[in-house]
């Protein structure tokens, strides 16, 4: 995939990105610390540390797996047949 300089400039200089589709949509996140560890390092003179960087990483990944959980919901009952709707 080629991201065109102007949207790259925007979004710093990740060295990756994590990408995932959504709703038909391409979304790209930057990467912006590549472990816990790095993050931790970086970020402890403000006091955040790994466990509260795991925590939102947990956070983070259940409001992820809930969105996917109701998109899959919309989906099968847009897919079911009329009269047959999922339990």
């Amino acid at each position: 995939m080629t991201i065109p300089k102007s949207l790259r400039a925007r979004l710093g200089r990740p060295r990756q990105m994590e990408a995932r589709l959504e709703r038909a949509s391409l979304v790209l996140t930057p990467i912006l610390m590549e472990s816990v560890e790095t993050a931790e390092r970086t970020l402890r003179p403000e006091g955040i540390t790994a466990e509260v960087l795991v925590a939102a990483m947990d956070l983070v990944a259940a409001r992820r797996r809930k969105q996917a959980l109701a998109v899959a919901a919309v989906a099968a009952v847009t897919a079911a047949p009329k009269g047959q709707e999922p339990d």
